[in-house]
């Protein structure tokens, strides 16, 4: 098979999982943007700062600050502010959480129909093709706290492990 091929064959599945995920997510949310990557981050990583929170979902600064106003105005998170009145962290709601597990449980179903196409052989095949990809881009500055913000931690944490995540640190 040609690069080319190979090519067109991972851009047609990379797009074609990520329009899904994005769907399945905005609608398990009920809202669009970085609002879903926020709920599943702030739930691997309670008290998130905002700018933490903004650099995780990709939006900049005042773009974080006005998910964070959103979220709240829905009742999905919560500021909170630390001893002294200086640092302000975000944690979710009772609701938020629920809300953060709906769109996990979407992001799953969503990548599962794509996989629906493969027999068991054929998806530890890929499992094992995905862990390399995924090692390689990793060294050519993935973050994964960027990478993984809709993961579900707990996958990663079985043998073998997150291939993004480097001795010592948490994805």
């Amino acid at each position: 098979m040609g690069a080319d091929r190979l090519a067109n064959l991972v851009g047609v599945v990379a797009l074609a999982v990520v329009d899904r995920v994005r769907e399945a997510t905005e609608e398990a949310c009920a809202a669009g943007g970085a609002a879903a990557a926020a709920l599943v981050h702030l739930q691997a990583n309670p008290g998130e700062s905002v700018g933490g929170l903004s650099a995780a979902v990709g939006v900049g600064g005042s773009g974080g600050v006005r998910l964070v106003d959103r979220l709240v105005e829905q009742g999905l998170v919560r500021r909170v502010v630390g001893p002294g009145g200086r640092a302000v962290t975000v944690r979710l709601t009772e609701e938020g959480a629920r809300t953060a597990d709906r769109v996990r449980v979407a992001r799953q179903e969503a990548i599962g129909s794509v996989l629906d196409g493969l027999d068991e052989a054929g998806r530890q095949e890929l499992e094992e093709l995905l862990g390399a990809l995924t090692a390689s881009v990793s060294g050519r500055g993935v973050q994964s706290h960027r990478a993984c913000r809709l993961c579900d931690r707990a996958a990663c944490r079985q043998p073998p492990g997150c291939p993004l995540e480097k001795p010592g640190t948490s994805a």
